[in-house]
């Protein structure tokens, strides 16, 4: 079972909480970046780009700039915005929306329990990320984004973590529209409580974060070779699996193959009942139904009951969608990097899939109904593979609220 491991975790300030926070670099164009640490020297965007506050373009990845980032970090330690609790504890986030409220648990794991299989995962990474991920994290030498679990909700952590809540928070702002909250818990016996809390739950499953994870684990590896350290361990935010959302990845694709629509929906016919919807906007209704949008058209395409299959991996819709429609028709038998195909949230809706094709940025698009929470779990138990880009987990997290130093030196 994985073991969940208190922390000198360093934070901002009180006071400077909403000052320093911010949403991760790759969310924000250049020139929102560019103003940021130019307008805000406490801006986390200052440790992950310190050269733009100078006037300098977007730094390369080179060990120099790296090396400019961690000193950028320490500058915030030794000049008071960040600060490290002198108790080891746990960290409760919450942020609220107006439709949904998520509550997790910021802590460390073990880089063991992810190569015990303690620690699951439904997602393949690329080796050259992971290695330059790894590489950031050896010189940078602090996590600031957790990486995002999930597990089987259980009642003994919801009612814990409920009556935590009820103390004094340590942060409670807005951003983005979102409401963030913020406890540290760092009393022993709440520590301890929830240390043995979560002895009971077998295994915990990576939802955001595979290449984080990933790479952490590699540099422990790395670094272990000499000596353990602070770096066996890396941060990650632990939430139920009812305070999370789960939303469909729906696809885009730039052109039709040199198939007409007429052309592509009689070849869809042989594994599918296609109906057109005369409705503005579509979206799938039940498993195994696809929706498509092409020349201005809506249409349901529902997997014929002859061409089902029990195998786990058959059941996916994203496998579907690929084996029946993207390859055979498409010509796209690549998702990882094939530049005909993009992918968009379904958190935005249809309507993001009917204005991108209108606006004739791709040539047709395709909606998923959302992987289910049992399928996410049966999936990483059996150790299969999704394809990427197919599951969209909420919330989003902001970087810079919790931080956890590597200690590399």
């Amino acid at each position: 079972m994985p073991k969940l491991i208190p922390f000198n975790g360093i934070v901002p300030k009180i006071g400077k909480v909403e000052k320093v926070v911010s949403k991760p670099y790759d969310k924000y164009s250049l020139k929102e970046v560019t103003e940021i640490v130019v307008s805000n020297e406490e801006s986390f965007l200052n440790i992950i780009q310190p050269e733009l506050g100078k006037g300098k373009k977007n730094t390369p990845f080179t060990k120099e700039n790296l090396n400019k980032s961690r000193g950028k970090f320490e500058t915030f330690l030794a000049t008071g915005t960040l600060e490290k609790k002198l108790k080891k504890g746990f960290y409760i986030y919450r942020q609220i929306k107006p439709d949904f409220i998520y509550t997790g648990i910021i802590a460390n794991i073990s880089a063991d329990d992810y190569r015990n299989g303690n620690i699951k995962i439904h997602e393949q990474t690329l080796a050259p990320k992971e290695e330059k991920l790894k590489e950031y994290l050896k010189t940078v030498a602090i996590n600031a984004e957790p990486v995002m679990f999930t597990y089987p909700h259980q009642a003994v952590i919801d009612n814990l973590v409920n009556r935590l809540v009820g103390n004094e928070k340590y942060a409670d702002f807005e951003k983005d529209g979102k409401q963030h909250q913020m406890w540290v818990v760092e009393q022993e016996d709440d520590v301890n409580a929830i240390i043995a809390a979560f002895e009971k739950i077998e295994k915990v499953y990576v939802a955001d974060g595979h290449h984080r994870s990933a790479s952490s684990v590699l540099l422990a590896e790395e670094l272990n070779k000499k000596e353990t350290g602070p770096w066996s361990n890396f941060m990650g935010i632990f939430f139920p699996d009812h305070n999370l959302q789960l939303f469909e990845f729906n696809r885009l694709i730039k052109d039709t193959n040199n198939l007409s629509a007429e052309q592509i929906i009689s070849a869809l016919g042989e594994d599918f009942l296609v109906e057109q919807i005369s409705k503005n906007t579509y979206k799938p209704l039940i498993l195994h139904e696809i929706s498509m949008y092409v020349a201005g058209k809506w249409y349901s395409l529902k997997l014929k009951h002859d061409r089902k299959n029990d195998q786990l991996t058959d059941k996916l819709d994203a496998n579907i969608l690929s084996k029946n429609i993207l390859s055979p028709i498409l010509g796209i038998h690549d998702l990882r990097n094939d530049k005909r195909i993009d992918f968009i949230s379904g958190l935005y809706g249809p309507e993001a899939l009917k204005e991108k094709v209108d606006s004739n940025q791709f040539a047709i698009a395709f909606g998923l109904f959302p992987v289910s929470f049992e399928q996410f779990f049966a999936f990483s138990d059996q150790g299969k593979m999704m394809p990427p880009k197919t599951t969209w987990f909420e919330p989003k997290l902001l970087n810079g609220l919790v931080m956890y130093d590597l200690e590399i030196k």
